[in-house]
């Protein structure tokens, strides 16, 4: 495909958005009209995967009001694509330097992007947003038992240490309403993943939300889900509010994740922890313990060096880990060594996960 065409500039930065299934018409070229304007796809074997230019990398160390605003944009480029074909959405903020290392994403990412494009196969995401009426809750509280006595005694004053009275009552008070919620959350969850594939549970921490649901939907039940958000609305007499987002690409049960790694870094990473290129992940785990006797800071004196040495050490296991997995996932013996010339230039390691937290602006 010819990326310039599109209005991408090839000596910029590609901006990655999702990983698509490739559709072949006799040669390996993506049918460019599956994606928008100003977008482009590099195809290689059975994948491609949707580029652009993006925000500038210069926008992604912006406020979190730019942060959201960005986000909001990515979100929607991949709502116009998935209109069309299924997808996988690639994370947020992430750019390959060129075309030569998108192909090298979609090869080494092509067993795991199979294994979650089966897994994800005719689903989409809805957010499902609860909230209560916490000044009728909390009015509700003030009638329980423990806690009218305290409030009247407070009122009339008969508490020795008044101070102390009422830290505790703002305490059962806090704790009322956290049995509350954690009740009414759980009875909501069930009957809500009762219609769904998965789902991910968030924590709240507003006293006016009580459930941030994220649903992996099967595209054919959204009415099923409609009907069970109708009946959960009526078995609670209208006092919750309901709040549903989607349906939308299932991002936060199978967001793609990139990373590129130079090799020199690479190398040094497997030297600190002293093994090979062909270490597999329960021996990376096994020398990060082992050399982290030596150097944590607990055993270090707790010194400065200590200090940067455990960081240094920490950044090495999470590098030899993403090593090691990327092999176990490529099954193969093909695999970058001190011998293979591939290894004097970057790695790039692939994986497909679970979103456990979610970003904040989007809630």
């Amino acid at each position: 495909m010819n990326m310039q065409a599109l209005g991408i500039r090839r000596e910029t930065p590609l901006y990655v958005y999702a990983i698509l299934p490739a559709r072949s018409n006799g040669n390996d070229n993506f049918c460019p009209e599956t994606v928008g304007d100003g977008l482009g796809a590099i195809a290689s074997g059975p994948f491609a995967a949707v580029v652009g230019d993006g925000p500038g990398t210069e926008s992604l160390i912006q406020g979190r009001e730019e942060l959201a605003r960005l986000l909001l944009e990515h979100q929607r480029t991949l709502e116009q694509i998935m209109r069309s074909v299924p997808l996988l959405p690639v994370k947020f903020g992430t750019f390959a330097p060129d075309e030569r290392s998108v192909r090298a994403i979609l090869d080494r990412g092509a067993a795991v992007f199979e294994t979650a494009f089966g897994r994800l196969e005719g689903c989409v995401q809805v957010e499902v947003f609860v909230k209560w009426d916490v000044q009728t809750v909390f009015a509700e509280i003030a009638k329980e038992e423990a806690i009218a006595a305290l409030k009247e005694k407070l009122g009339l004053g008969v508490c020795a240490t008044g101070q102390a009275s009422r830290a505790n009552l703002g305490r059962l008070v806090m704790e009322s309403l956290e049995r509350r919620r954690s009740v009414l959350a759980a009875s909501l969850s069930a009957s809500l993943q009762a219609v769904a594939v998965d789902a991910i549970a968030y924590q709240v921490t507003a006293d006016q939300a009580v459930l941030h649901l994220v649903l992996l939907m099967k595209s054919g039940q959204m009415e099923a889900l409609d009907t069970c958000l109708e009946a959960l609305d009526e078995a609670h007499g209208g006092r919750l509010t309901f709040r549903c987002v989607g349906p939308l690409a299932p991002y936060n049960f199978g967001t793609v994740e990139i990373e590129f790694v130079d090799a020199p870094v690479l190398r040094q990473a497997l030297r600190l922890l002293e093994i090979g290129s062909t270490a597999n992940a329960a021996e990376v785990r096994a020398a990060y313990h082992h050399r982290a006797k030596s150097v944590h800071p607990d055993t270090a004196n707790a010194s400065v060096k200590g200090c940067a040495d455990m960081v240094a050490l920490k950044e090495a296991y999470r590098i030899a880990s993403l090593h090691a997995e990327n092999r176990r996932q490529a099954d193969t013996e093909a695999v970058l060594s001190e011998s293979d010339p591939n290894f004097s230039d970057r790695s790039v390691f692939v994986s497909v996960r679970r979103q456990d937290q979610v970003f904040d602006a989007a809630v």
